[in-house]
């Protein structure tokens, strides 16, 4: 059911439609407004939304920010808030330190999204748009546009940080034979597998160990997450300080490598039963009409998927309780940063969806990070909106480099410091699809979307897609991201959605630091 436009500035109000009841506060079209669609100011407009509100922060730390020389990386593959949430020693980080709610990657889809770590970038800028070669992407593209010379390892190694990668580098890594023992610039130590599919399975694969080619077969002790956490102990153990550890695991990407240890657990664990289980969404967009319901047969194996997902995701708890009791017995508990995040999301029977990602949802999209550390706010959630594209930077300016004025994120170390969001801060983030997956690429699905462009803010999920297809979500009131408003949003709200997404689209360096701050509007409703 549709109403007449809401005029009344400042008032609340309730619409009953079939099947859902929408909180909506509403807009008026002015031509002020109008006028002030692309204003990156905070807007006086009571019904625009400025600057993102500051998070209650906790004073509890321990030790003091300034006392932080090293940092711990540990990036996931595909690990996602659901899945997370499931593993008892993960979900209990977020008492440990600061858990960011929002953190959005810039493409759901590994090596457009670790380039964005390393650059600092969007993905239209690194122009890496896909995990081969052969589509525009992969770790030959990130090579041949010179960009691994002018990327983080590089800043941090510049200043006399110590460096190291073990795990899982680019996708398409090495791309030909001579490659097998290449180290990439700014890596003092490096231990990466050079197998591909292999190296996914946990056993039978090679490592580019600093240059000689070693081989593991299959036994319990070539489990490869184990191998690499094993490298991250022992550089721990020997690293002159300042250093950046980077481990990188393949767990729980598919097929899911699963340790002996853990192949007993999460006998009942199951595929989330939230409301996008198996379900049809309200004006889908025109490439997910088509997906029939997922049969019986095909949800138990969904479960089973998401099973083995979980067991291999226990390999990232015993890498972090590795770490953890290194660090304490090095003394390195009192001067290093540990952050935990991943490449992507995943989702598994969401939307008659079996499995995958690449899709602008939460699932996919909006993917698990915390940090924790000497002088972090512990057990602190905040809610603003922050991206893949904002590693990279704080990590130079944490360790004493500085990032290239072409870098389009910013430094997170404002939220390390209380725990609130900073003064000026971005109300909003891009993620973005730009590459065509094809059979070849070890993460091609079948029912991948068509290439978007996505405007993710606290309070709405905005997608254009390159079929034409438009879709709008009300954070607030549909937070599985199920019903999509376009049809009944104000016009004026879609223009400036729209226009901010073109602006974040198209952004280069300080520009995308304008344009992720424009005033975004918060209603819904029109005729």
């Amino acid at each position: 059911m549709l109403i007449n436009k809401l005029v009344a500035a400042g008032t609340s109000f309730i619409l009953v439609a079939v099947g859902a009841v929408f909180f909506v506060d509403s807009i008026r079209s002015t031509p002020a407004q109008a006028d002030a669609i692309l204003d990156p100011a905070v807007s006086s407009d009571p019904l625009i939304e400025g600057t993102v509100g500051e998070q209650e922060a906790s004073v509890n730390t321990v030790g003091d920010l300034t006392d932080v020389k090293n940092v711990v990386f540990v990036l996931v593959d595909d690990l996602d808030w659901n899945l997370f949430n499931q593993i008892p020693r993960l979900a209990a980080l977020k008492e440990q330190g600061i858990t960011f709610a929002n953190q959005t990657v810039t493409d759901s889809l590994c090596c457009p999204s670790r380039v964005s770590i390393m650059r600092g970038q969007y993905i239209h800028n690194h122009e890496v748009i896909s995990n081969i070669e052969k589509t525009g992407g992969g770790w030959p593209t990130f090579r041949d546009r010179r960009e691994e010379q002018d990327c983080l390892p590089v800043w941090l190694d510049n200043v006399g940080v110590t460096t190291a990668l073990f795990g899982k580098y680019l996708n398409d890594f090495p791309s030909k034979p001579s490659e097998t023992t290449y180290i990439p610039p700014g890596w003092d130590e490096w231990g990466v597998p050079i197998s591909r599919g292999d190296s996914y399975s946990g056993y039978n694969y090679t490592m580019n160990d600093n240059g000689t080619l070693v081989r593991y077969g299959n036994k319990p002790s070539d489990f490869l997450n184990d191998v690499i956490t094993r490298k991250a102990t022992e550089f721990i153990g020997s690293a002159p300080s300042p250093f950046f550890l980077e481990l990188s695991t393949y767990s729980p990407h598919k097929p899911a490598p699963v340790a002996n240890r853990n192949a007993l657990k999460h006998g009942g664990t199951l595929a989330p039963r939230n409301p996008t289980y198996n379900s049809f969404g309200v004006d889908e967009p025109t490439w997910m009409r088509a997906n029939e319901k997922l049969t019986p047969k095909q949800l138990a194996r969904a479960d089973r998927l998401w099973q083995k997902r979980a067991r291999s995701a226990e390999s990232i708890g015993d890498s972090l309780d590795a770490i953890t009791a290194k660090l304490k017995e090095t003394g390195h508990d009192k001067d290093t940063l540990v952050v935990v995040t991943t490449d992507n999301g995943y989702h598994v029977a969401e939307r008659r969806m079996y499995k995958g990602k690449r899709t602008p949802y939460a699932s996919d999209t909006v993917v698990p990070m915390i940090v924790m550390g000497p002088g972090v706010p512990i057990g602190v959630t905040v809610d603003a909106m922050t991206s893949t594209i904002d590693l990279g930077p704080t990590f130079a300016e944490l360790l004493g480099a500085t990032a290239p004025n072409w870098v389009d994120g910013r430094s997170l170390l404002g939220f390390f410091a209380q725990g609130e969001t900073p003064q000026g801060w971005r109300n909003a983030v891009l993620s973005e699809s730009l590459g065509v997956s094809t059979p070849e690429d070890p993460d091609f699905q079948k029912n991948a979307p068509p290439q978007f462009f996505a405007l993710r803010s606290e309070k709405w999920l905005y997608v254009e897609y390159v079929d034409g297809s438009k879709t709008l979500y009300d954070l607030e009131n549909d937070p599985y991201e199920m019903v999509n408003l376009v049809r009944t949003a104000d016009p004026l709200l879609l223009q400036r959605l729209s226009a901010q997404l073109k602006q974040l689209s198209t952004c280069s360096g300080d520009t995308c630091r304008t344009a992720d701050s424009v005033a975004i509007p918060i209603a819904t409703i029109s005729n």
